[in-house]
């Protein structure tokens, strides 16, 4: 795909946990221009980035992209480990006569 995505960011309101660490939660979209008649991919993030109380918006928006690349890595990495198939023992049970 050589088209670049829109990036766009929708940050919700901070929320502290209880150790005192604040966070803010955002979802992060990407949005592949169409081609031709056919729609482009999307892809929507749901995350939480660490904040400072003295950070900039471009350091926010850095902290969330930083977070959505984090969760892109763990997504697909799950997805590249070999698949774990648990097989179940089956028994037969031969029909009585």
């Amino acid at each position: 795909m050589v088209a670049k995505p829109e990036v766009s960011i929708s940050a919700g309101e901070p929320r502290g946990d209880s150790h005192g660490q604040f966070w803010s939660p955002a979802t992060v979209s990407l949005t592949w221009p169409q081609a031709g008649q056919l729609p482009g991919p999307s892809i929507q993030i749901s995350l939480v980035a660490p904040i400072r109380g003295q950070m900039t918006v471009d350091e926010l928006r850095q902290a969330h992209i930083q977070a959505a690349h984090d969760v892109l890595n763990a997504a697909l990495l799950s997805i590249e480990a070999p698949p774990k198939v648990e097989r179940e023992r089956i028994t037969r049970q031969s029909p009585q006569r």
